[in-house]
């Protein structure tokens, strides 16, 4: 694979980043859109362009002609949404610039489109665990714009022929992990309590929950995965197909700062669109690309443990 040239929409992102990192290290040429930060990644060469510019984007794929664009770009906001608006213009109409871009330049290029597992949004227990079949019936904005994205990256292959395939990742943590997300605030706030002299509380919402949680090496491991070898036209969770609890990840990552930390439930926090149980079934992928994750959970909490050290 080495000297192919991967395009990565949100090169600057959480699995944006890890994504580019494994490219370069496997010998890709990388290029990627950026929005107000870089990627860190020296290799990798990043424009500053609006995702939603389909002119711009159409310019520089011409230009750069890569074998798969990686379409990471979106806010990622899983609960609550301040500007949908904002939501809509970059997730939403920026998969449309995307495909029409690639539909003016570059028609015959593989597209990994990133979606996410909240766009399956409502299941029950009998669900367990989700598979790529199950409707779609996102309960959150997010989840909306990205079961609509799917849908338009669905309309891009059935008009022009072309060469798509989507990935569902659950939800993923590990190093560089920050932004209001559980595990991310966590760390955050345990970095405070260590440097204030290693006791104290840490405030959390319903720790009785199971989630699917994977290491963000190991999705975007899955990513280039999906690229290599899955299917065309086909949809892939991204996932581990274990459930674990919220408080077996906060003791962990606790054990793992080793702290002194008194956990207390904020119902303030609890919220009410809370699924006791949500883990998905990566058998397809593993079956079509033989792709598994390499991470475990101590590894994925002690990575987060150093990144977070580092950034705060």
């Amino acid at each position: 694979m080495s000297g192919r040239r991967a395009f990565v929409t949100g090169v600057s992102g959480f699995a944006g980043r890890e994504l580019a990192t494994q490219l370069v290290a496997a010998g890709w040429h990388v290029e990627g859109t950026v929005n107000t930060r870089t990627s860190g990644v020296g290799e990798v060469s990043e424009h500053r362009v609006q995702i939603d510019d389909r002119d711009a984007l159409a310019r520089l794929l011409a230009a750069f002609a890569p074998d798969v664009v990686f379409h990471l770009a979106a806010i990622v906001d899983t609960v609550t949404t301040p500007d949908v608006d904002e939501l809509h213009r970059v997730n939403t109409l920026g998969t449309v610039a995307v495909t029409e871009a690639m539909r003016a330049v570059a028609p015959h290029v593989r597209l990994v489109f990133t979606s996410s597992s909240f766009a399956y949004g409502r299941t029950s227990a009998d669900d367990q665990p989700v598979r790529e079949s199950h409707a779609l019936e996102p309960i959150t904005p997010y989840g909306v714009s990205k079961a609509e994205s799917e849908a338009i990256v669905a309309r891009f292959r059935d008009e022009s022929a072309a060469d798509t395939v989507i990935t569902r990742a659950f939800q993923h943590s590990g190093p560089g992990h920050t932004g209001e997300y559980a595990l991310a605030d966590w760390a955050r706030q345990l970095v405070a309590i260590e440097r204030a002299g290693g006791t104290g509380t840490i405030v959390t919402g319903n720790l009785g929950v199971a989630r699917d949680y994977l290491d963000v090496r190991d999705v975007a491991s899955a990513y280039i995965a999906a690229a290599e070898r899955g299917r065309p036209g086909e949809t892939y969770n991204v996932c581990s197909g274990k459930p674990v609890t919220m408080r077996e990840l906060l003791v962990g990552l606790i054990e793992a700062f080793g702290l002194d930390v008194r956990i207390e439930t904020d119902p303030a926090r609890i919220r009410a669109i809370d699924q006791p149980v949500f883990v998905g079934d990566p058998s397809k992928l593993r079956a079509d690309t033989g792709w598994s994750p390499r991470f475990t959970q101590v590894e994925m909490l002690a990575a987060l443990v150093v990144s977070a050290r580092a950034s705060s």
